[in-house]
């Protein structure tokens, strides 16, 4: 994965962008080989960028690119859980398209799709094996996503991303 200052007229943050690359390179294929295990997805971050953005202290994720805000500092265990979480977005959207789940891309989802990403990278994040890898993260389950989770929750006891998404798509359309 690249890493890039989103706002290069800072320099202070130029360190941060060194301290996040080597603390997610030092830890990558353990949590990409822990990924796999769970969800059976092959994840590649060769041409993955990362932004660091100061400005913000969100996670975003677009087809190739993530964004980590770190605005006020953000610890190792956040770190490494926002772009783990970010990074699984994009690998979803690819997974429920090579199912054909649905025909919606990020951005032009249907309410309920958005919220079924983000309790799937909730689940993958906070309820999973995964978790060792963050242990003192904050990971939230938004508001507005708990209609959702309670719907599909069940299904992801088995950690087979397939089964979970067929059932969950079932449950949300």
């Amino acid at each position: 994965m690249k890493f890039k200052n989103k706002n290069a007229h800072n320099p202070p943050y130029r360190n941060i962008v060194r301290k996040v690359r080597m603390l997610w390179e030092g830890k990558e294929s353990e949590i990409l080989d822990n990924i796999k295990q769970i969800t059976g997805l092959n994840m590649d971050t060769k041409n993955i960028i990362c932004y660091i953005d100061n400005q913000t202290t969100n996670g975003y994720y677009g087809s190739r690119t993530i964004t980590l805000g770190v605005k006020g500092r953000i610890n190792k265990d956040d770190t490494l859980m926002v772009i783990s979480h970010e990074l699984f977005h994009i690998y979803y959207w690819r997974k429920i398209k090579r199912m054909k789940l649905t025909n919606s891309s990020p951005g032009n989802e249907s309410k309920e799709e958005w919220k079924l990403a983000e309790v799937t990278a909730f689940l993958l994040t906070n309820e999973s094996s995964l978790k060792k890898n963050w242990p003192n993260a904050k990971v939230y389950l938004y508001p507005e996503i708990k209609d959702i989770y309670k719907k599909v929750k069940k299904f992801w006891k088995k950690e087979d991303i397939e089964y979970f998404l067929t059932n969950s798509y079932k449950k949300i359309k």
